[in-house]
């Protein structure tokens, strides 16, 4: 497991240097599922449905988990933000879905590095690295 993480870490790092510029951020305007944190699919696997990120072409950010947060992103070549994060506040039980939800946000208040590559969104942070997959619309 640590293989993985330290292969996406370092996948992440190499793309960085030519994702993270600024005409590649009309890339996020897309809706994302949350695939793994940490280089690990649980506890997302455990969802029965899964947590999405859906950015506009304003760049406004609506993450539907347990709780739903919204906010502004704001982007510079470095890293990624959200300004006036607002969260529901539902009362969630400690469990997978409180756990994926607890590293979104914390990805998403950031500031958090990005990284955008075909159908995967990165964002990661000193600790922690959230992996999204682009969702097809049907």
């Amino acid at each position: 497991m640590k293989k993985t993480l330290l292969t996406t870490l370092f996948i992440a790092t190499i793309l960085t240097g030519c994702a993270n510029s600024p005409e590649n951020t009309t890339d996020l305007i897309n809706t994302w599922a949350v695939s793994s944190i940490d280089g690990y699919t649980q506890p997302v696997d455990a969802l029965t449905i899964k947590p999405q990120l859906t950015i506009n072409k304003n760049f406004n950010a609506t993450y539907s988990g347990c709780n739903t947060l919204t906010g502004k992103i704001r982007i510079t070549t470095q890293d990624i933000t959200t300004r006036n994060l607002i969260s529901t506040q539902k009362m969630c039980i400690q469990n997978e879905q409180a756990t994926v939800d607890g590293f979104v946000k914390q990805m998403l208040t950031g500031p958090s590095d990005f990284l955008v590559n075909s159908n995967t969104l990165i964002l990661s942070s000193d600790n922690h690295t959230v992996t999204f997959k682009r969702v097809v619309k049907k």
